[in-house]
C-alpha cells in the first residue's frame, strides 16, 4: 500500500468540506449537505480502516509526521465512528432549527480532520496543526445557534472558548519550541527519549501539559467547560466532549508512552495533582448545578480525572484501560448530550431540570437514552461506565496509586447525587410546564440504537472487546473498534 493512502482519510474530509461549502454557497442545495457530510465521514472511516496499521512509510518526511502503529489504528477509526454518531444527532437538530447551512457541516468535517491529525501525528508539528484545525471550527460551531437568546449564550461561550483556547495554544506552542530547543528534534518520540538538554525539555513539557490540560478541561484549567457546554448547541457540546477530547487523550497518551525514564518521575506529580483535583472539583461543583448541560460539563471534568489515572498507570498496566475508557466515555457523553438534543424544543435546549420532568413517560426512547447515559456516567452496573471505571481503577491500584484511587472512589460516590437527581426529574416528577420536543427522525433512532446498545453490551460482555483493545496488535485492532461501536460481536 502506498504512503499516499495514509493521507486519504484527511483528504476525504477536506474534499467533503470543500464540496459542502461550494454547494451551500453557489447551488443552495441544503437538502444534500447532510447526506454528503455523512458519506464523507463514512468514507474517511473506511479509509482509516484500510490504511492503518501500516509499515513505516519510505518517505522520511512522511515517516516523521504520521504514526502508523496500533495507537493510530485504534483512535482514527474510532474518531470517525464517534463523529458519525454525533452527526446523527446534529443533522436533525440543525434542520429543525433552520441553521442547516453549509458552514456547520463543513466545520464538523474540518474539526474531524484536525482530530485525526492530532491523534495520529508522530511529530510536534502534527500535534499543533491538528489541535488548531480541531479548535478553530469549534469556535464557529459553539456560536451556531439561531434563536436570539441561544445566539447570545452561544456567542459568549464561543468568545470565552476562543480567548482561553488561544492562550492555551500559545502556551502549547511555546512548550513545543522549548522541547525542540532542548532536543533538536520535532519527533515526539525522539525528543522525549534521550534529549541533549533534559531540563530544558522538561520545562517545555510543563507548558505542553498546561495546553493539553485546557483542551481536556483538567483542573485547574477547567473553568471554561461549564459555560461553553451550556452556551453551545447540545449536539456540538456532545462533539466537544467526545471527539475533541478523545483526540487530546490520544495525543497525551502518545507522549506518556514515549517519555524517557529521566522524565517520568518529574512528569507524574503534575498528572497526579490534576487527576485528583479534577475528580474532586468536577463532582462537587456538579452537585450545585440546576442546569443539565453545566452539570454534564463538570461531570466531564471529573471523568477526565478518572481517565488521567489510566494515563498515570500506562507503564504498569499498558494503554488498554485508557483506550477502552476514553472511547466508552465518549459514547456516554454523546448519549447524554444527544438525549438533551432529542428532548429539546425548537426554541431552546432541555437545559433546566424542570424541562426533564415527566419526559420518561411522554418521550420514552429519548428519555431512556439520556437516563442510560447518566447511569453509565455514574458507573452503575451493568453499563459500560461501570466496566470502564473498573479497568481504570484496577490499573491505578496495580501501579501503586492507592490514594488517588481512593479519592476517585469517594468522588464517584458523590457523583451519584447529581446523576440521580436528573434521573428523578425524568421519571419521578410531574411536568409543571408545557414542553414538547419535535418527533425523533430516522437519524435520531439510529443514534439511539447505536449508543444504547453499545453502553449495554460493553457493560455486559466487555472482556472480548477489552482484550482486543489491550492487545493492540495488527489489523484486528481497528476491526475490534468497529465491532465495539457498530455492535457486530
Amino acid at each position: 500500500m502506498s504512503s499516499a493512502s495514509l493521507y486519504m482519510p484527511h483528504l476525504f474530509l477536506v474534499l467533503g468540506a470543500t464540496i459542502v461549502l461550494c454547494l451551500g454557497a453557489f447551488c443552495n442545495m441544503r437538502k444534500a449537505l447532510y447526506p454528503i457530510t455523512l458519506a464523507t465521514v463514512i468514507a474517511a472511516g473506511i479509509a482509516c480502516l484500510a490504511a492503518y496499521p501500516a509499515a513505516m512509510p519510505a518517505d522520511p518526511a512522511l515517516a516523521a509526521f504520521l504514526d502508523t502503529g496500533p495507537l493510530s489504528a485504534f483512535y482514527l477509526p474510532a474518531l470517525c465512528i464517534l463523529s458519525l454518531i454525533a452527526l446523527f444527532f446534529f443533522g436533525p437538530y440543525a434542520m429543525d432549527r433552520k441553521f442547516d447551512r453549509d458552514e456547520p457541516y463543513s466545520m464538523l468535517l474540518f474539526a474531524l480532520c484536525g482530530a485525526l491529525l492530532m491523534a495520529g501525528g508522530s511529530s510536534w508539528l502534527a500535534f499543533f496543526l491538528g489541535l488548531e484545525l480541531l479548535s478553530l471550527p469549534l469556535y464557529v460551531l459553539i456560536a451556531a445557534n439561531p434563536t436570539a437568546r441561544a445566539a447570545d449564550a452561544g456567542t459568549e461561550a464561543a468568545l470565552k472558548y476562543f480567548v482561553l483556547g488561544a492562550t492555551a495554544s500559545a502556551c502549547l506552542l511555546f512548550g513545543i519550541a522549548i522541547v525542540y530547543a532542548g532536543s533538536g528534534s520535532m519527533s515526539i518520540a525522539t525528543s522525549l527519549a534521550h534529549p541533549e538538554a533534559p531540563n530544558t525539555v522538561l520545562l517545555g513539557l510543563t507548558f505542553i501539559l498546561a495546553g493539553v490540560g485546557f483542551k481536556l478541561a483538567l483542573a485547574p484549567f477547567h473553568l471554561w467547560a461549564a459555560d461553553v457546554y451550556q452556551g453551545a448547541p447540545a449536539p456540538v457540546s456532545g462533539f466537544l466532549a467526545s471527539v475533541a477530547k478523545v483526540a487530546a487523550v490520544a495525543a497525551l497518551l502518545r507522549v506518556a508512552m514515549v517519555l524517557g525514564p529521566e522524565f517520568w518521575p518529574a512528569f507524574t506529580p503534575g498528572l497526579w495533582f490534576m487527576a485528583a483535583a479534577s475528580m474532586v472539583l468536577g463532582n462537587f461543583t456538579a452537585l450545585r448545578q440546576t442546569s443539565l448541560k453545566r452539570m454534564l460539563g463538570y461531570s466531564s471534568v471529573a471523568h477526565m480525572g478518572y481517565l488521567l489515572m489510566g494515563v498515570l498507570s500506562v507503564r504498569e498496566a499498558g494503554p488498554g484501560p485508557v483506550l477502552f475508557y476514553s472511547v466508552t466515555l465518549a459514547i456516554m457523553d454523546l448519549g447524554a448530550f444527544g438525549g438533551v438534543a432529542l428532548l429539546s424544543t425548537r426554541e431552546s435546549d432541555a437545559d433546566n431540570l424542570e424541562n426533564l420532568r415527566d419526559q420518561g413517560e411522554m418521550h420514552p426512547w429519548s428519555a431512556a437514552l439520556l437516563g442510560l447515559s447518566l447511569l453509565s456516567l455514574a458507573g452503575l452496573p451493568p453499563t459500560a461506565g461501570f466496566t470502564g471505571k473498573l479497568f481504570v481503577f484496577r490499573a491505578a491500584m496495580s501501579a501503586g496509586h492507592i490514594w488517588l484511587a481512593a479519592i476517585g472512589i469517594v468522588a464517584a460516590i458523590v457523583s451519584l447525587g447529581y446523576y440521580l437527581r436528573a434521573l428523578g426529574a425524568l421519571y419521578l416528577q410531574k411536568a409543571t410546564i408545557n414542553w414538547t420536543p419535535p418527533l425523533v427522525g430516522v437519524s435520531g433512532v439510529l443514534a439511539i440504537i447505536l449508543v444504547f446498545s453499545s453502553l449495554i453490551l460493553l457493560g455486559i460482555i466487555p472482556t472480548p472487546v477489552y482484550d482486543a483493545v489491550a492487545a493492540s496488535r495488527g489489523v484486528g485492532l481497528p476491526f475490534g473498534v468497529l465491532g465495539t461501536l457498530i455492535l457486530f460481536d
